[in-house]
C-alpha cells in the first residue's frame, strides 16, 4: 500500500504545482495585456486617424516615391556641395505635426516633437550647458514638471545654474564627455535606465560619445548639433540612423556655417508622440574609398 501511495502523492503534488504556475501566469499575462490596452487606447485611435488623413497619405506617397533619389542626392551633396547646399539636401524622414521650439529662438533652442506626450517620470538629458539653461527650464515645464532632468558640461556650473537645477530637482555632472565621464555613467549614477528626450551639443564630442549610449540604452528623441564638413554630418547621421532614428526637423545654425541642428525620433516612439514615418533618406552605408577618391579630385 505504501509503495503505491508514494507515486500517487508525487503525481498529485506535481499537478498542483503545474496548476498554481498556470494560474499565476494567466493573471500576470492578463495584467500586462490590460496595461497595454488601457495605456494605449487613446493614442492608438489618434494615430489611426492621423494615418487615414488624405494629406498624410499624399505626403507618405510622395516621400516614398522620391526616397531613393533623395538618398543619392544627399550622398552626392556630402562629397561635393557646400555646407548650406548639404543642409538643404537633408529631407525629413518623419512627420511630426506638433513640433515645439524649446529654448532660445537663436542658437541653443531645439525643435521637440510633442513634448507633452512624454511618459511619467521620464528622463531628460541635456549635454552641453555652459551656464545657458533656457532649454532645460523650458523643457522641464513643457513636459509637465514630471521628468527627471540631468545636465552636464565640461566645467562645473555657476551657482545660479546650480540653484535653478535644484528647483527642478535636477542633477548636474561635470567633466569632458566621454574621456572623463560617459553618458551611461551619468545614467547609472542617477539611477535611470532610459532617456525620453536627449539634447546633445558637446562641440564634436558626440562623434564618439553618443553611440555607446544608443547601444545599451533606449532613447526616444535626439536633438543634436553636428559640426564639420558635410561628410562629417552624414557620417554622424548614419550612426544615429543605424539605431532606428529618423529626422523630423533640420535647422541650420546661422551663427555657425559648419553647424546644423537635427531633431530625430526613434521609430519605436513614433506612435507615442503621434509621428508618421516617411521615406528613409539617410544612406545606410557610405563608400569611403569612393569618397576619398572624389575628395582628392
Amino acid at each position: 500500500m505504501s509503495r503505491d501511495s508514494n507515486p500517487c502523492t508525487l503525481t498529485i503534488l506535481l499537478l498542483l504545482v503545474i496548476l498554481v504556475i498556470s494560474i499565476s501566469n494567466y493573471f500576470t499575462f492578463s495584467k500586462i495585456e490590460y496595461h497595454v490596452i488601457s495605456s494605449n487606447d487613446t493614442d492608438s485611435s489618434n494615430v489611426i486617424s492621423l494615418y487615414q488623413s488624405e494629406s498624410i497619405k499624399e505626403l507618405r506617397k510622395n516621400a516614398l516615391l522620391t526616397a531613393e533619389n533623395d538618398r543619392k542626392m544627399l550622398f552626392n551633396a556630402s562629397i561635393k556641395a557646400t555646407s548650406q547646399d548639404f543642409y538643404k539636401s537633408v529631407k525629413v524622414e518623419a512627420h511630426c505635426a506638433q513640433k515645439e521650439r524649446i529654448g532660445e529662438k537663436g542658437d541653443g533652442g531645439k525643435y521637440v516633437c510633442n513634448p507633452k506626450k512624454v511618459k511619467k517620470d521620464c528622463t531628460l538629458l541635456s549635454l552641453g550647458l555652459n551656464n545657458q539653461i533656457g532649454y532645460d527650464e523650458h523643457i522641464y515645464e513643457a513636459t509637465g514638471r514630471q521628468c527627471k532632468i540631468l545636465g552636464a558640461d565640461l566645467d562645473p556650473q555657476n551657482q545660479q545654474t546650480k540653484d535653478s537645477y535644484a528647483k527642478m530637482n535636477g542633477e548636474l555632472f561635470a567633466g569632458r564627455i566621454p574621456s572623463e565621464i560617459t553618458i551611461p555613467q551619468m545614467l547609472e549614477k542617477a539611477g535611470r535606465k532610459e532617456v525620453e528626450l536627449l539634447k546633445i551639443d558637446i562641440e564634436g564630442g558626440e562623434v564618439i560619445a553618443l553611440e555607446p549610449l544608443l547601444k545599451d540604452y533606449f532613447v526616444c528623441q535626439i536633438f543634436i548639433e553636428i559640426h564639420g564638413m558635410p561628410s562629417d554630418h552624414l557620417r554622424m547621421l548614419q550612426i544615429i540612423a543605424k539605431y532606428g532614428f529618423r529626422i523630423f526637423n533640420v535647422d541650420e545654425n546661422l551663427l555657425c556655417p559648419m553647424c546644423c541642428e537635427y531633431s530625430m525620433i526613434n521609430e519605436l516612439c513614433m506612435a507615442q508622440f503621434g509621428v508618421v514615418p516617411l521615406g528613409i533618406t539617410i544612406p545606410q552605408q557610405i563608400d569611403v574609398r569612393r569618397m576619398d577618391h572624389l575628395d582628392k579630385n
